[in-house]
């Protein structure tokens, strides 16, 4: 017997048929990266080549990257999910993360394997999470600022506002100078992150989205917000078809030197140099309103597919991919976003000009509540918020009405979080 058993091995050892072990995993020899173009093709394609390439010489894994527009990342990642195939690391939006979790599409990772949650900035580790586990490493930030246009606040006589009343003050005298709608660009109707510029108000005025399992948004200071917000249109202090823009053509109203001041991110720096060099432009704080400064946590994290056939080599990849010098060079050098790894802000660059301010108002800036039920809610909100604009357009509205608004995006709010307990 112990011959055959002998012989038998051989033949298996000879003929390569050798299955691992149940439960183990068979060391990996090429995975697959997903990230979407968080800069140009000819910029992050070398960079993460060359990461790839001091990946395989350290481990002899293999990684094959593909680039995959935003418009398709959220059906090709549900794919993904479904089917067990096609990926083994990808990124998320801040945002995407907590909602994929809730499929149970994402392996838990151990945040002590990354540096642990203190090499984290807080906000952008929560967006991690989903009931209290990790399913994500935050791999870089964003959040927004006022952006202003030094030479027309210079021609008008004014310093940057530090509050929302002040923002009012300087805005009427801009358009005493430069004429109605040349104060601030605003984003309205037709954006999509319209939420965005709303939390940023809404916080700022002491309010919440979401306290206690319940909406809260509707309460006096998201009426206050909505107010102040709609106040930018009805001053003049913004262009009646502000109201309808999107996100981009707010932004193009500022980088193109047509209005003196906009809330951006700081991947617009990298437009501003592109399309128009020679605006001569600073960032402050968001001003601050009632209940003192905000701003909104936003980035994207490295993830990995639960049903991975290569899950330590994927691990061992976001390792690679977060390492200080990595995450540094990844945000400074090629897409103009900030680290969330907070040990990268010791680079004296993050000291100096515009990214000094970045820096301070990300270690205050904050994420919305990691829930399942994300997308549902931002959709709610959104809507009613655009209803609240057309009113503004039609001339029919309110504080009320604003506050009917507000109300009825509360009711769906609960409704979608009802399915979250």
């Amino acid at each position: 017997m112990k011959r055959f058993l002998s012989i038998l091995l051989l033949f298996l050892l000879c003929t390569g048929i050798i299955f691992a072990a149940p439960g183990k995993e068979q060391a990996a020899k090429e995975i697959t990266f997903w990230s979407m173009p968080n800069a140009p093709d000819d910029v992050q394609m070398p960079w993460v080549e060359k990461k790839a390439a001091e990946f395989e010489k350290a481990t002899g894994i293999k990684v094959l990257f593909e680039v995959v527009g935003w418009g398709d990342a959220w059906p090709k990642i549900s794919s993904a999910i479904a089917t067990g195939e096609g990926v083994d690391v990808f990124q998320v939006g801040t945002t995407w993360n907590p909602q994929f979790a809730a499929t149970g599409g994402l392996e838990e990772l151990n945040i002590a394997d990354f540096g642990g949650s203190n090499a984290y900035m807080k906000a952008n580790l929560e967006s991690c999470t989903y009931k209290g586990k990790v399913f994500g490493i935050p791999w870089f930030a964003e959040t927004r600022v006022l952006y202003i246009n030094k030479d027309m606040f210079a021609e008008a006589g004014v310093k940057a506002p530090k509050t929302h009343e002040e923002l009012m003050m300087v805005g009427k005298k801009i358009i005493d100078v430069f004429g109605q709608g040349r104060a601030i660009s605003i984003a309205g109707t037709n954006a999509w992150d319209l939420l965005h510029n709303f939390a940023i108000i809404l916080w700022a005025n002491g309010g919440d989205i979401v306290k206690g399992g319940k909406a809260v948004f509707n309460g006096p200071e998201g009426v206050r917000a909505m107010r102040w917000y709609v106040g930018l249109l009805k001053e003049g202090l913004a262009s009646k078809a502000n109201a309808e823009y999107n996100q981009p053509q707010a932004d193009a109203a500022f980088i193109n030197g047509n209005v003196a001041m906009c809330y951006m991110g700081p991947w617009n720096i990298a437009n501003i140099n592109h399309d128009n060099p020679e605006l001569n432009y600073d960032v402050v704080e968001p001003p601050a309103g009632p209940a003192g400064f905000a701003s909104f946590s936003g980035g994207s994290n490295l993830v990995v597919l639960k049903r991975s056939k290569n899950l330590e080599a994927a691990k061992a990849w976001i390792k690679h991919l977060v390492k200080t010098q990595n995450i540094v060079e990844y945000t400074k050098d090629l897409t103009n976003m900030l680290p969330a790894k907070i040990e990268a802000f010791d680079d004296p660059f993050y000291d100096k000009g515009v990214w000094k301010t970045f820096k301070k108002v990300l270690s205050y800036a904050t994420a919305y509540p990691p829930l399942g039920v994300w997308g549902d809610i931002e959709n709610s909100v959104v809507q009613d918020f655009k209803n609240v604009l057309a009113d503004y357009v039609n001339g029919t509205y309110t504080d009320a009405s604003a506050q009917q608004y507000l109300n009825a995006a509360a009711s769906k709010v609960n409704a979608a979080l009802a399915k979250e307990m």
